[in-house]
């Protein structure tokens, strides 16, 4: 999906992403905030980035489980 970060918390392991449509989900765009299943991936992107990402419900979690920016 694609998305743009809106701020990176790399102490809470959290990601707020607005993205578009996940037709998938039945979502609509929104500014969302994601956990990372990898706390590292969070030190490759900042704040305004253009990024490409894959979640997963991982227990009660919607989880960010690939993260990439695009160029």
């Amino acid at each position: 999906m694609d998305a743009e970060v809106r701020h990176v918390d790399k102490g809470g392991g959290t990601i707020p992403l607005k993205h578009g449509d996940i037709k998938a989900r039945n979502m609509s765009p929104m500014t969302m905030v994601f956990k990372a299943k990898d706390p590292a991936m969070l030190a490759r992107v900042k704040t305004g980035d253009k990024v490409k990402f894959k979640a997963a419900m991982v227990g009660q979690d919607v989880m960010v489980t690939e993260l990439r920016v695009v160029k």
